[in-house]
C-alpha cells in the first residue's frame, strides 16, 4: 500500500510540474495522471519561484524543445538550469534560436544542423495572401519585367485567371515596372541597379497590401487588368495533370504544389483520385511528378500518393521508418502521433517503368520523402534546375504552448528501405542544370524540364546529354534574372493518427 501511495504522489508531482510550464494543460492533466509513467517529466518547481507569463513561455519552449528535438537526449531538468538559460534571452524566438545553435555544427549551414525548428502563432489560420509569386525576367534584349513563375491553387490570383508565364506590366495603374537590361549569350544583366531595386520595392509593397490592381500580358499576348484582394484560402495542390501520348508510350504528368491534407472524404483526396484514375484509364507507362515549388506538407498524403505509384515489386515492403530521440522512443504517442514503421499498401493498377521528378532548390521535406521512399523499388530519375533538392529529412508535429505559441521542433528523421536519410544538403539529381523556364506554363512541352523528362522517357537522349541539349535549345534572351518572393515552406508534418 505504501508503494502505491508513493507512486501516486510521484505522478501528482509530475502533473503539477506539467501545469507550471503550460497552463493550458489543466484538462488533459487528469488523464495524464492515469497514464504517465513514474519517470520524471518535469523538474521540481521551487515553491519560492514566481515566474511571469513571458518567462513561463520561454521556459516552456526550452522544456518542449529539450523533450522533442531530434538532437536532444537530456535527462531530468532542474529549475536553476532552465531559468538561468531562458532568462539570458529577451524573447521566445531568441531562446529557440539559441537552442538550435547548440545542435551539431553543419558546414554548409555555417551553424547548428537544426535550421528547421520554428515558432508560429497558436492560431494556425494562415496569413492572407494573393497566392502570387514573381520573378524578374528578361522579355527581350533590352527590357525585363516581373513574370509570374507560380500561382498557388485556390488563391485569389488563381481564381482571377493569372497563370505562370504571365508578364506584369503595371501595378495600381501608374507604375511602369520595366527594367533596362543588357543581354548576351551568357545571360542578361541589369543596367541600372537603382531602377531594379525600385521595382522590387514597389512589388513587395503592393503584395503586402490588402488589394492591388494589376495589368497582365498573357502568353497569347492578350492583356487584362485585374483587381486582386488578399485573402485566406484553401489550397488546391493539383496545379495541372495530363498525359502525353505517343504511338508506343503514354507519359503521365502531374504538377503538385504541396502535400495538403487528403484524408478519406476530403476534397483533396477526391482530386487526387480523379488524377490517378485518369492515368490508369489511359494506361500510362511513365510518370512525371513536377515538384519544383513543392516545399512539403502532410506525411499521410505522401503515403497515399506513394501507394498510388508503387509497383507490385514494392508492395508490402517497408516505405519508411522513424528515427527518434530517447524521449520519443519511450513516449511514442506524444502529440497524438504514431511512429510505427510504414509499409507500402499498393492502391493502383498502374505498371510504371520510370518515375521522373522535376525539382529545384526549394523542393523540400515531404516532397523529398516521396522521392526517397520510391527509390529502393522503382526506376527514379531526378531532373533539377541546379544540383538537386533543398535537403530536409526531418519532420515536425505541433506543440501548443499556453495558447500563445506553437512550437514546431524538428522531432524525427525518416529513413527509406535502403537506410538512406541524411540528405542534409539535398538529394542529388541525375540530370542537373536544366533551365526552369518561367515563360512556359506547367505541363507545356516547350518548357525545358518537362521536355527533358519526356525526351528521356522516349529514349531520344541519355541522362548525360540531356542538360547540354536543353541549354542549347533555350532562348538565352528570355530568362529569369531573380525572384521577387519565394514559396513559403510547408515542412513535413505529422497531424496525428488518421486516414
Amino acid at each position: 500500500m505504501k508503494g502505491i501511495l508513493l507512486l501516486f504522489i510521484g505522478q501528482l508531482i509530475n502533473i503539477i510540474k506539467y501545469l507550471f510550464y503550460d497552463k493550458t494543460a489543466w484538462a488533459p492533466a487528469i488523464l495524464l495522471l492515469l497514464i504517465l509513467s513514474c519517470k520524471k517529466e518535469m523538474p521540481v518547481v521551487a515553491e519560492q519561484a514566481e515566474r511571469s507569463a513571458d518567462q513561463r513561455l520561454k521556459d516552456s519552449i526550452y522544456y518542449y524543445y529539450k523533450r522533442y528535438s531530434l538532437w536532444t537526449d537530456s535527462a531530468a531538468l532542474d529549475d536553476d538550469s532552465v531559468f538561468s538559460f531562458t532568462d539570458t534571452y529577451d524573447s521566445p524566438s531568441a531562446v529557440l534560436n539559441a537552442l538550435k545553435g547548440m545542435t551539431p555544427f553543419h558546414a554548409l549551414y555555417r551553424g547548428g544542423i537544426d535550421r528547421f525548428s520554428y515558432l508560429a502563432d497558436a492560431e494556425n489560420g494562415g496569413k492572407q495572401s494573393f497566392g502570387l509569386f514573381l520573378s524578374i525576367g528578361a522579355v527581350g534584349e533590352k527590357k525585363a519585367y516581373p513574370v509570374v513563375y507560380f500561382v498557388e491553387g485556390g488563391s485569389p490570383a488563381d481564381l482571377a485567371g493569372i497563370r505562370r508565364s504571365d508578364v506584369v506590366l503595371s501595378i495600381d495603374d501608374n507604375q511602369d515596372l520595366g527594367i533596362p537590361v543588357t543581354c548576351s549569350d551568357a545571360g542578361c544583366q541589369v543596367d541600372e541597379e537603382s531602377v531594379y531595386q525600385t521595382v522590387i520595392s514597389r512589388l513587395l509593397k503592393a503584395m503586402a497590401q490588402p488589394g492591388m490592381r494589376i495589368r497582365i500580358r498573357h502568353a497569347d499576348a492578350a492583356e487584362s487588368t485585374i483587381q486582386l484582394s488578399s485573402n485566406r484560402y484553401a489550397v488546391n495542390p493539383v496545379i495541372t495533370h495530363k498525359v502525353f501520348s505517343y504511338p508506343d508510350k503514354a507519359i503521365a504528368y502531374l504538377a503538385l504544389s504541396s502535400f495538403e491534407e487528403a484524408s478519406v472524404g476530403s476534397i483533396n483526396r477526391s482530386r487526387l483520385e480523379q488524377v490517378f484514375n485518369s492515368f490508369e484509364q489511359q494506361q500510362v507507362n511513365d510518370l512525371i511528378v513536377d515538384l519544383r515549388y513543392n516545399t512539403g506538407g502532410d506525411i499521410r498524403t505522401v503515403e497515399y500518393i506513394a501507394n498510388k505509384v508503387i509497383t507490385e515489386g514494392g508492395n508490402r515492403n517497408l516505405m519508411f521508418r522513424f528515427i527518434l530521440n530517447a524521449y520519443l522512443k519511450q513516449h511514442p504517442q506524444a502529440g497524438g502521433n504514431s511512429f510505427d514503421d510504414v509499409y507500402f499498401r499498393r492502391n493502383n493498377h498502374l505498371n510504371l517503368n520510370t518515375v521522373y521528378f522535376l525539382v529545384t532548390d526549394v523542393t523540400a521535406s515531404a516532397a523529398e520523402l516521396l522521392i526517397n521512399v520510391l527509390r529502393p523499388y522503382m526506376n527514379v530519375v531526378i531532373i533539377a534546375e541546379h544540383e538537386g533538392t533543398y535537403g530536409k529529412p526531418v519532420g515536425f508535429f505541433k506543440q501548443e504552448i499556453m495558447g500563445k505559441a506553437a512550437l514546431w521542433a524538428a522531432s524525427f528523421k525518416l529513413v527509406n528501405a535502403r537506410g538512406e536519410t541524411d540528405y542534409w544538403d539535398g538529394i542529388g539529381a541525375d540530370q542537373r542544370n536544366v533551365v526552369d523556364n518561367i515563360f512556359r506554363d506547367f505541363g507545356n512541352m516547350e518548357e525545358s524540364m518537362v521536355r527533358a523528362a519526356v525526351n528521356h522517357a522516349l529514349g531520344r537522349t541519355t541522362s548525360s546529354t540531356i542538360s547540354s541539349m536543353v541549354a542549347k535549345t533555350i532562348l538565352p534572351l528570355k530568362g529569369r534574372i531573380s525572384n521577387v518572393n519565394v514559396v513559403r515552406e510547408k515542412e513535413m508534418l505529422m497531424r496525428g493518427l488518421g486516414n
